[in-house]
């Protein structure tokens, strides 16, 4: 136990160990936020939150060898300014589709929260940033479904899909009307190879499930990869 005290004792000093570890557990946590939402095909994907995550803690550490160093000023004056600042790439992965759909808040409230666990890491609390990467992992890939079920009826769904051969966006979305739901929008992406891209935007039935919703677009013929992301 006291060899434990110790090592965190010493980690939470300022010397080459401690900002080496601070900064490889700023990658770790922005890599496991990031990571879920490169899976949801958003903005923001695995290595924009390990920068958020990392400069936060570089800054934060920065601002403590500032305190050593020179024995004056605020240690967390430049913590405060991460947290102002990086408003600009939040509002930069929020999407306006159509008139009045709003995408991306969810992303830009994981890499100011991806902030906010660098500014932790990188003054040391490492408890608090490792608990809030564990909280925040979960929010985003476990309560999607508990959000979902709590919602009123006939809300949207935005399905990404990627098809190949002869099928085209025309096909998959009279198929997907005759199925009995309401197209809100449908958004070509960039062509592959041997696929092609879309995001179509739906209105769910009363008493039909997401589940059921993703396996009939996924039963479409040509229809190759399907995943709900938002």
């Amino acid at each position: 136990m006291q060899l434990m005290a110790d090592i965190a004792a010493y980690l939470k000093e300022l010397n080459i160990l401690s900002i080496c570890f601070r900064i490889l557990l700023a990658v770790a946590c922005g890599g496991v936020i990031g990571a879920e939402r490169g899976r949801a095909h958003q903005p923001a994907g695995m290595r924009t939150y390990m920068l958020v995550c990392v400069g936060s803690a570089i800054v934060m550490a920065t601002g403590q060898y500032m305190y050593n160093t020179f024995e004056a000023g605020d240690p967390s004056r430049l913590g405060a300014q991460v947290i102002s600042g990086i408003g600009f790439l939040g509002a930069g992965s929020i999407i306006i589709s159509g008139k009045t759909r709003v995408r991306g808040l969810t992303t830009a409230a994981g890499l100011w929260t991806a902030a906010s666990i660098g500014l932790a890491l990188g003054i040391g609390f490492y408890s608090a940033g490792l608990i809030a990467t564990a909280a925040v992992y979960l929010i985003m890939t476990h309560f999607k479904k508990v959000e979902y079920s709590m919602l009123v009826e006939s809300v949207c769904y935005g399905i990404y899909l990627e098809f190949g051969g002869e099928t085209s966006i025309a096909v998959i979305t009279q198929k997907v009307l005759d199925y009995g739901l309401e197209i809100e929008e449908v958004q070509m992406g960039k062509r592959g190879k041997k696929f092609q891209r879309a995001v179509i935007t739906v209105k769910g039935m009363k008493n039909e499930t997401r589940e059921n919703i993703l396996k009939f677009v996924e039963g479409i013929d040509g229809v190759t990869f399907v995943k709900y992301i938002y």
